[in-house]
């Protein structure tokens, strides 16, 4: 057994290897942090070197970049330079170059910054990267009605809108309206669903231009003006009629004979007695809500416009944005005597026609049972 004097020796001795020991092992880590650092050190000043010119990897931090209408590729890499999206003008404008000579579209493009430069140009080309705004008019729709999707789907102001129409007031031309309009967009702009590209085209006036010039391609597709004369009636005229029939059919298979019914009493000076045409002329002249209710005695004034109860003829513009069925309806109506119809089941939209007054009576009462039997659902008041 050691004694106390050799006790306290060993205890000093493994002290000693102890500290020995943690020296040791202290300089082995800062001889491995420092190698660690160096090497750390060293591949940045790698990888700084490899992206002197450019960008390496799939890039960073989102950023959207937006193109003016006619901007060259040299435009675009400067704006892509000050939002640190790549590195060198020129390489980006090489790549860009094999590709196109500017972007397939202006707009607002979703990017990242730091790409490399063909990556940043082959994102310019891709329709994927672009910020669209996608909105529908429906076929029958009133301009007032469309204003208000163009504020709730588009992201127009009242405030634009009423700009636009201040312009094209004063010159129609401003958004390639087609001459038979006059001023008047009514019927003019064509009911679609749109795709336009802020902020390049995404406002009020821009947003008209292309549904004018969606009417006017429509039009010269179906030959409008030159049908329109073999009818003996104006361009306006159609448009005017194919809003009457966009408004008064449910189901399309009606349109052409709704067509031929109009045309009976137009040529037989009846007037049209079409309430769609009443309810709008309230609406635009009044400000009378659509489908508040109409008296008797608003009906027999004849001095109320679009009263084509008592007036024959025509209303004096169309009254809603027609379709391409309803316009080809009222250029190719079907054959036939007919002077009234009545849709006498508005699930089904069926629709009854005939030249006699009294069978027409026979069809409202038919279309009234309907009403009653299904709790008069909006369209029976």
């Amino acid at each position: 057994m050691a004694n106390r004097g050799e006790l306290s020796w060993i205890s000093s001795e493994a002290a000693r290897r102890a500290k020995s020991a943690l020296a040791v092992a202290l300089s082995f880590a800062i001889l491995l942090g420092g190698m660690g650092f160096v090497s750390w050190k060293g591949y940045g000043m790698y990888m700084d070197w490899r992206q002197k010119d450019d960008w390496i990897g799939e890039g960073d931090q989102p950023v959207q970049i937006v193109i003016e209408s006619g901007s060259g590729w040299g435009v675009v890499a400067d704006s892509l330079v000050a939002a640190n999206v790549i590195k060198d003008p020129n390489l980006f404008t090489k790549e860009a170059l094999k590709l196109a000579d500017g972007p397939k579209q202006p707009g607002t493009y979703n990017l990242l910054t730091h790409l490399p430069a063909k990556t940043a140009a082959d994102w310019l080309n891709d329709p994927k990267r672009l910020v669209t705004t996608t909105f529908t008019i429906p076929e029958g729709l009133r301009l007032v009605d469309m204003y208000q999707i163009l504020i709730d789907d588009a992201g127009v102001t009242q405030e634009d809108i009423d700009k636009a129409l201040e312009a094209i007031k004063a010159d129609p031309t401003v958004i390639g309206l087609n001459p038979a309009a006059g001023n008047n967009l009514e019927g003019f702009l064509f009911p679609d669903t749109y795709v336009v590209h802020p902020p390049i085209d995404s406002d009020a006036l821009s947003i008209f231009k292309q549904m004018a010039g969606e009417f006017n391609t429509l039009a010269e597709s179906l030959g409008l003006e030159a049908r329109a004369q073999a009818l003996g009636y104006s361009t306006h005229d159609i448009v005017t009629i194919a809003s009457l029939i966009e408004a008064e059919v449910n189901t399309p298979q009606y349109a052409p004979m709704v067509a031929r019914a109009i045309y009976n009493r137009l040529a037989a000076g009846i007037p049209l007695q079409v309430e769609s045409a009443f309810r709008y002329g309230r609406l635009m002249t009044d400000g009378i809500p659509y489908n508040d209710p109409i008296t008797s005695a608003s009906q027999n004034d004849a001095s109320l416009p679009y009263n084509i109860y008592i007036n024959p003829g025509l209303p004096a513009t169309p009254i809603d944005g027609p379709g391409k069925a309803a316009l080809e309806a009222a250029l190719n109506p079907a054959d036939g005597d007919w002077l009234y119809w009545v849709t006498v089941n508005l699930d089904t939209g069926e629709t009854k026609f005939t030249a006699s007054e009294s069978e027409f009576w026979d069809f409202v009462a038919e279309f009234d049972s309907w009403c009653v039997a299904n709790g008069n659902p909006a369209g029976c008041s």
